[in-house]
């Protein structure tokens, strides 16, 4: 939003000097802190009870860590610069680089390498990903010059800007952690179980939500350089209707496949039936706060385009203690499943607030067409249900992959049968998309 909105303002030249100006800043806060964290590392895993034999391994990839620190500041301007260009298949195809480069050093390196092994992967996966946009980069005039000045308007600015998101991340990663301490209070095996099934909707979010979000943002921030409130909004609701539109079958289908899903991914090695059992029963009731986060993904970046961080940190200052007792009061009734349930309302939670603080800041949204668009799919959701469950109980006796392809193909055959009857707005958009490329291919070959 700030390089889009000085070249709204001042033109192409004065943004990509601030864009260069705000990397350099970044890239030294980077360094300073990779230094002096290498430093303190000793102390730290000190007064994090390592014994004597663990110390030199942790150390080692530790270091290996921190020297990831001057490659995110790289990775996220790169990134953010394309976005801001509206580049998209640049910063999409990029974390494919990294997760080859990941894979194949892992291959190589073997399971001996052990947690070095991992690190060190996870370094050259991220050197990939820089490498992989800068290809990109001269495609949309980008011309490095260094510049490393703190005290500019922009910088001032964005730095007022940048603490509330802080607090906001800072608020987020306390619930996580309050998370683990519960899960690991309830026995063993409980807090790796929490971890593993935490991981799966964010596989969704990596692989849905984020990418999508990434264009909006841009698209979003463009509009509020211009003060185009209206089309925000429009481009808001178009959007969540659109994720949801996806989301929703995946929700519906995956919680009664929990255990199947957890199976498929993670069964092997010292990954035994029973932790399968323990991981699903924490998956099912992730999956539900899988449609806050869709939601919440794009809310948030309204208002961050917007250049209003604030209203995010206060939803989370709500949400997060919300979160964090009701995790520990869920958890004695349903174990590491009530800490699962515990997340999905909290981001609930935040979400709804969020929504609410909008209509205070802009007023009406036209939520009309939105509200009975989501009514649709939760009435889809319904046939979705039920035929996943069906065929699941007719494969019982089926391989795990059989038994799961088939659930998925009833629960999603079923939603787009149920949406289609009920005239569902996105699958009509879709469609008139879809039939008026076929019309234009067919006059082209025509002329």
């Amino acid at each position: 939003p700030s390089y889009l909105r000085v070249r709204e303002e001042r033109g192409e030249k004065a943004a990509l000097a601030m864009a260069n100006n705000s990397f350099g800043v970044c890239l030294v806060i980077n360094v300073v802190l990779m230094v002096v964290l290498l430093l303190a590392a000793p102390l730290v895993l000190r007064l994090t009870a390592f014994d004597a034999e663990q110390m030199p391994l942790a150390l080692t990839a530790v270091y290996i860590g921190l020297l990831q620190l001057p490659i995110f500041a790289f990775l996220h301007f790169f990134s953010g610069y394309l976005t801001a260009r509206k580049s998209f298949l640049g910063p999409s195809i990029a974390p494919i680089a990294m997760k080859i480069v990941f894979i194949a050093v892992c291959l190589v390196a073997g399971t001996q390498s052990g947690v070095v092994g991992l690190s060190l992967a996870s370094l050259l996966g991220f050197v990939a990903q820089c490498l992989a946009l800068l290809f990109w980069l001269p495609k949309e005039k980008y011309r490095f010059q260094f510049s490393m000045r703190f005290n500019t308007p922009e910088i001032r600015r964005d730095v007022v800007i940048l603490m509330p998101a802080l607090a906001t991340a800072l608020l987020f990663e306390l619930h996580v952690w309050v998370d683990t301490i519960i899960a690991t209070h309830l026995g063993e095996g409980n807090a790796a179980a929490v971890s593993f099934a935490s991981r799966l909707p964010g596989f969704v979010q990596t692989l849905v939500i984020i990418p999508i979000a990434g264009m909006v943002y841009a698209y979003m921030s463009e509009y509020a350089a211009k003060n185009d409130i209206q089309k925000m909004i429009d481009i808001l609701w178009k959007t969540v209707r659109t994720i949801l539109f996806v989301v929703v079958p995946i929700v519906v289908i995956a919680m009664p496949s929990s255990s199947d899903i957890v199976r498929i991914i993670y069964q092997r090695g010292e990954f035994t039936p029973e932790a399968t059992a323990l991981t699903g029963s924490a998956l099912v009731w992730y999956m539900p706060g899988l449609l806050g986060h869709a939601v919440y993904a794009f809310v948030a970046r309204l208002y961050h385009s917007l250049q209003d961080t604030r209203t995010p940190m206060l939803c989370w200052l709500v949400a997060a203690p919300i979160n964090i007792a009701l995790s520990i009061s869920l958890s004695r009734v349903m174990g590491i499943g009530g800490i699962a349930l515990a997340s999905s309302i909290g981001i609930s939670i935040a979400t709804l607030l969020l929504l609410a603080l909008l209509r205070r800041k802009m007023g009406p949204l036209g939520f009309g067409q939105t509200a009975v668009d989501i009514a649709k799919m939760a009435v889809a959701a319904i046939p979705c249900a039920a035929a996943a469950l069906g065929a699941g109980y007719m494969l019982a006796g089926q391989n795990v992959l059989i038994r799961f392809g088939g659930s998925t193909i009833a629960g999603g055959l079923a939603y787009l049968i149920a949406v289609y009857i009920l005239k569902e707005m996105v699958l009509r958009e879709f469609a008139d998309f879809a039939c008026g490329r076929v019309r234009a291919i067919i006059h082209r070959r025509k002329g």
